[in-house]
């Protein structure tokens, strides 16, 4: 799972800075950072924040967080498959 990588992606998608969304979230820049770069992992709480921040359900940055070593190798194609196609569409809401 790589919940900060998703998190960078939606912020973005957003249009924040870090230091604007850091700000917004109620966190400093440094713990954004070590959130993004998946040096610290966010209390359920951050989470909360962060997902309220971006206007999406907690389900959306958790699909984003998935990773192909979240998958069981046997299927690991049909999830290239299909995982680009759904993270377009949860993106047209965003």
């Amino acid at each position: 799972m790589n919940i900060g990588s998703a998190v960078k992606t939606l912020r973005k998608k957003k249009g924040y800075s870090q230091k604007e969304f850091a700000e917004r979230c109620g966190l400093s820049v440094n713990a954004l950072c070590q959130i993004e770069t998946n040096a610290s992992f966010p209390q359920r709480a951050t989470i909360n924040r962060i997902c309220d921040e971006l206007s999406i359900p907690d389900s959306y940055l958790l699909f984003f967080s998935v990773d192909e070593q979240d998958i069981p190798e046997g299927k690991r194609k049909l999830f290239h498959q299909l995982n680009d196609t759904i993270k377009l569409l949860l993106l047209e809401d965003i």
